[in-house]
């Protein structure tokens, strides 16, 4: 089998059946912050959250999130996923929205 080619400063999007997608280490190792963003639910959003391997807060007052993994499944209506799908993006920019930085469980249990 032939190994995949990482170049992280690119995003990339993994996805097919439940159990079935397999990630490069490179892009899942060290992923040490979840986050949970919270959004305006009288304007129609949703709480999400993704896993990063790093997050910084700007001067101009955004925060920074370095080699973030979003969880993009495709559920039907009992919540199952039908669909697997993640992403991966080199940096994501955060302004003007509510979060919550929690260690991942990964690293708790190493603790």
């Amino acid at each position: 089998m032939e190994e995949e080619l990482v170049d992280l400063r690119k995003q990339k999007e993994w996805g097919g059946k439940p159990g079935e997608v397999k990630i490069p280490e490179a892009y899942i190792k060290d992923l040490m912050f979840e986050i949970v963003v919270f959004t305006r639910k009288e304007r129609g959003g949703s709480d999400f959250t993704f896993r990063c391997k790093n997050y910084e807060r700007m001067k101009d007052g955004q925060w920074r999130f370095e080699g973030v993994i979003i969880d993009t499944s495709m559920k039907n209506a009992k919540g199952e996923v039908e669909t697997a799908r993640l992403t991966y993006h080199p940096e994501v920019c955060l302004i003007d929205l509510g979060f919550m930085v929690i260690p991942s469980p990964e690293e708790i249990e190493e603790t």
